[in-house]
């Protein structure tokens, strides 16, 4: 089970056309050392990033790397003329109390990391990684299994809601499905940071283990006999999503203890990815806190 990769994004062409060059490939070049032992910033070439590193862009995601894990950072790029935005200035501010140095580049070598970026890339080492046992110790948890989000815009829109309900993990394919991308970072405002992402080649192996822990798996589909706001939900939940135009594999479907579905008022048409896994995390996040407030009450008597 490989953790953490950090592709460039989806196999289709459209994405490669904007996201493949999002990850120049690469030797990684000797670093030269500070005194105090960290990596200078100033010798990374735009064409030499480690493909375990992330490249987050946007100015939230990156507010939110620097305060989780300034450790972790191991270069940032800021434009040229970035002393004229207020944004970048407070983000070269709190790069460098992090006694880290920005670099200065042409916008257009940031622009290979997407248009959207704000004026600013960020490199990180790793992300958070899915802890089974710590997952199988918690009383209330909620885990997403993504079964080919490629659309990076939907996978970050999917993270940033995860973060905003508490989720504590997500799986995704390492093959077919888009990764940690700087345009997932981007509109996941921060979210990455917050939750825990692994990809795998089989979802199987984390399906029985967590199950064994007391998961269980509601997989979204039209075949769904009931929908989610009929459902007693345990306190923890695995919510099985399928791809923006195939939906879930027959693989995934059979991993699953039950299929439910959204209402809709129309069958020509289906929801967004991302937006049924937000109304699929917001009723779980709302039996959840019912529930708590029904044994706080108990508990009070």
């Amino acid at each position: 089970m490989k953790k953490n990769n950090f592709r460039s994004g989806a196999k289709n062409n459209s994405q490669r056309s904007s996201q493949g060059s999002s990850r120049p490939q690469g030797s990684r070049p000797p670093q030269s050392r500070s005194p105090g032992g960290r990596p200078q910033q100033g010798s990374r070439s735009e064409n030499a990033i480690p493909r375990e590193w992330r490249i987050v862009v946007g100015n939230h995601a990156i507010k939110e790397a620097l305060y989780m894990r300034p450790k972790k950072v191991k270069g940032m790029w800021l434009k040229n003329g970035w002393e004229s935005s207020v944004d970048l200035r407070d983000l070269e501010e709190m790069a460098r109390k992090h006694h880290i140095t920005p670099e200065i580049r042409q916008e257009a070598v940031i622009d290979k990391f997407g248009s959207s970026h704000q004026g600013a890339a960020l490199f990180v080492e790793g992300a958070p990684g899915m802890d089974l046992d710590h997952l199988g110790n918690l009383e209330t948890s909620i885990v997403l299994m993504l079964d080919g989000i490629e659309d990076p815009h939907n996978l970050g829109a999917i993270l940033r809601t995860s973060w905003l309900t508490n989720v504590k993990g997500v799986l995704i394919p390492e093959d077919r499905a888009v990764g940690l991308t700087p345009t997932v970072h981007k509109v996941a405002c921060g979210g990455v940071e917050h939750v825990a992402v692994e990809s795998t080649t089989n979802f199987s192996k984390y399906a029985e283990t967590l199950k064994e822990k007391g998961y269980w798996i509601y997989g979204l589909s039209p075949r769904g006999k009931k929908s989610i706001f009929e459902l007693d939900l345990p306190e923890k939940v695995i919510w099985a999503i399928g791809a923006e135009d195939k939906g879930l594999r027959v693989t995934t479907e059979r991993l699953c203890d039950e299929l439910v579905f959204i209402p809709q008022t129309s069958a020509s048409a289906s929801y967004n990815a991302s937006v049924a896994t937000a109304m699929a995390l917001t009723e779980t996040l709302r039996q959840h806190a019912q529930r708590g407030k029904s044994k706080k009450s108990q508990s009070d008597r």
